[in-house]
Order: C-alpha cells, then structure tokens, then sequence
C-alpha cells in the first residue's frame, strides 16, 4: 500500500493543471495591468497634449505692441466743437480749454498752398472733377506728422494722392505752448469743385 508521503505527492497530471492554472493568471494579469496602463497612459498623453496646445497657442499669439504713431480714436461723431475752428477740419483731441484756432488756420493754409501746387489737371477746367476726401492726422509737439489715414473720399486716386501729399509734404509749425498734449489729432476735409462755396479753408473751386 502507497505510504503516507506518496498520498501527499501530486501526480505529473496534476502538475501540469497546475502550471497551466498559474499561467492562466499571470497571463489574465499582465492583460489587466497592460489594459489599465494603456487606458492611463492615453489619458495622460491627452492631458499632456492639451497643455502643450495651450502652451504654444499662448507662445505664438501675437502681443499688442506699443503703437510708435499715436492713434484717432474719435468717430466722426465725437470731433470737438470749439468756437472759431476754422472750417473743413475735425478738432479730434480735447484741448481743455486751450484755444488752437490760431493755430489750424496756420496749418490748413500751409496745405492748402502745397495742394494747390500738386491740384491735378482733371479738377481744372473743363473737366472741374467734382469730390471730397477727407484724412486724419496726428501732430506730434514738435510739428511732425505722424498716424496719416485715409478715411473717406468720393475722388480719383490722382485726386486723392494730391491731398495726401498735400499734408505730407507740408512743414507744419509746433504745437502751441498752452496745449499740454503730446499731439493734436485731426481730420482735414478737402473739397473739389463743390456745387456752392463754403466756409471750407481747403477747397478748390474753378
């Protein structure tokens, strides 16, 4: 009869379950723990990948830089009323107080003698073109023009090209001791060949 030892002792077929069993669960848990990482791991690289986005969308997103020409920030609507302003030009800047009269006839007749000097042929007789164009500007204290913007015009480009250059060929005197500003910002209106006269300093009529 098999001793008490050999009733203990497992059969090669046994064994072999046996094994086979353990593989099974090494096997289930590798699967688990690849399942779990994979999951984790997709997960983390989402993450990952959204705050790289939004690292370099912030990275190339382009800054404000500092305008080195001072900007007009006034609508038509908003130009400032002051008494005695000659006609023909939007004061954009507040003056506080400060009368600068004087001053604009001063500037509108200096380009009002460079725009008659570059007046095209097209708005002499007989053709007489007829339109508007109007410019916004900005006068830095020293007398310099900076910020020059075309903002409306009615004429054709030679027509166009002689006010602009009108006001950038022009030399214009500094700025008004009184007036604390850093420049005065307007908007010059010229007039071809209008239908009627006006109070308008920068027109031209054949």
């Amino acid at each position: 009869m098999p001793s008490g030892g050999c009733r203990g002792s497992l059969s090669s077929r046994d064994l072999e379950f046996a094994l086979n069993v353990e593989c099974c669960l090494i096997e289930t848990t590798m699967q688990v723990s690849v399942k779990y990482l994979l999951r984790f791991g997709i997960a983390g690289w989402l993450i990952c990948s959204a705050l790289s986005a939004e690292q370099g969308y912030a990275s190339t997103e382009p800054r404000q830089q500092p305008s080195t020409s001072p900007a007009v920030t006034q609508s038509p609507s908003q130009s400032t009323e002051t008494p005695g302003r000659p006609g023909g030009v939007d004061l954009l800047s507040d003056t506080k107080g400060v009368d600068v009269g004087p001053y604009l006839e001063s500037v509108l007749k200096i380009v009002r003698q460079n725009w008659y000097r570059l007046m095209p042929q097209s708005a002499r007789a007989p053709k007489t073109e007829q339109g508007e164009v109007s410019i916004e500007i900005a006068i830095l204290r020293t007398g310099k023009v900076k910020g020059m913007r075309l903002v409306g015009s009615s004429v054709d480009a030679s027509l166009g090209a002689a006010a602009w250059h009108a006001i950038g060929d022009s030399r214009l005197p500094p700025l008004p001791a009184e007036y604390s500003g850093q420049y005065l910002a307007l908007r010059l209106h010229f007039y071809y060949n209008p239908s009627k006269a006006n109070d308008t300093i920068l027109q031209y009529r054949e």
